[in-house]
């Protein structure tokens, strides 16, 4: 629709639409208006009898439904923000279109119509801008999932009058970026989280909308201890992190053989978080042929890691956890 109402005033300016002629004196500009405001929109004509002058509201959908405002110094449209002013003078005659409380809905190009005789007129065309708040387009992104070391962007399409400026930032965050869209290199697991843009306009209070980027990584483990020492008879505690997405397979792993539950061993695993999991194994009542290397092995789609705990016998019990 903008392109239709471009190519009018194209054709206004081509025809001199905005200039004076032996009918018009003046044509109230180009005007742009806030919400709540009003505005009066003046076509004055050159004294002469013959003319009528129409006001007319080029519809935004399809120009063949204009709205028709007024004709001489009658009003015509029913809606009671809308009022004509008529100023009958021996040398002009000016026809006032007033509109009070200004909505988002009168944002429009208007026609003056100086007809000057049967299938003869001249047509005069002004426009009227309303300032709108910001808003984002459904084009907006909304959430995101990618594999670390991808590049990726993030979009924040808004609209409004006149055009705001978005400006992106991280929770607990400086601004990070001004613009449309936000371009992330080489993402790496600390770039994921919530992203925030807000589109600013000084129409209102501006709007906000959140983005949630998601990446996945292959594991990455680790451990408080690497070297667990615990006196025969007593339990052995070990334990690692997991750190990794899409959520890994945890195993542990000694001389070569995958460990279950059973009367030496018990595994357990707790989810701090979507990407974070402990897993801790307990060794029982440890006996000689219990120490040595435990490999805390993770698994997902994009890798492997692991890490070797080493078990070895003290004289004394150790504390925690034999106490």
């Amino acid at each position: 629709m903008k392109n239709i109402y471009g190519i009018l005033l194209l054709l206004c300016i081509n025809l001199a639409c905005f200039q004076k002629s032996e009918s018009i004196s003046n044509i109230t500009r180009k005007i742009v208006k806030d919400i709540g405001d009003e505005v009066y929109l003046d076509c004055s004509t050159i004294n002469n009898p013959e003319v009528n002058v129409v006001w007319v509201k080029v519809a935004k959908d399809q120009i063949d439904e204009s709205i028709v405002l007024s004709s001489k110094s009658t009003l015509i449209v029913d809606d009671p923000r809308v009022t004509l002013i008529s100023e009958l003078k021996q040398d002009s005659n000016r026809y006032i279109i007033h509109i009070h409380n200004i909505q988002e809905s009168d944002t429009s190009i208007y026609r003056c119509d100086v007809i000057t005789g049967i299938n003869e007129k001249v047509s005069y065309y002004t426009e009227l801008l309303v300032g709108r708040s910001p808003f984002f387009y459904d084009n907006s992104t909304k959430s995101l999932v990618v594999v670390e070391g991808q590049s990726v962007q993030l979009a924040c399409f808004a609209g409004g009058y006149p055009t705001p400026r978005v400006f992106w930032w991280k929770r607990k965050n400086a601004i990070l970026f001004i613009g449309n869209i936000l371009k992330l290199s080489a993402v790496k697991k600390e770039h994921r989280g919530d992203y925030y843009c807000k589109a600013e306009n000084n129409v209102g209070n501006g709007t906000s909308h959140k983005i949630s980027l998601e990446v996945e990584f292959a594991p990455v483990v680790t451990a408080l201890e690497t070297s667990v020492g615990q006196a025969v008879l007593y339990d052995a505690y070990l334990e690692c992190h997991v750190e990794a997405n899409p959520q890994p397979a945890i195993t542990w792993i000694y001389n070569g053989v995958e460990l279950s539950n059973n009367q030496h061993y018990l595994i357990s695993d707790f989810a701090t978080n979507d990407n974070n999991t402990d897993s801790f194994l307990l060794i029982m009542k440890i006996n000689y042929e219990l120490y040595g290397e435990y490999i805390c092995k993770a698994s997902n789609y994009l890798g492997t890691a692991e890490i070797a705990i080493t078990v070895y016998e003290t004289l004394l019990p150790q504390c925690p956890p034999a106490c």
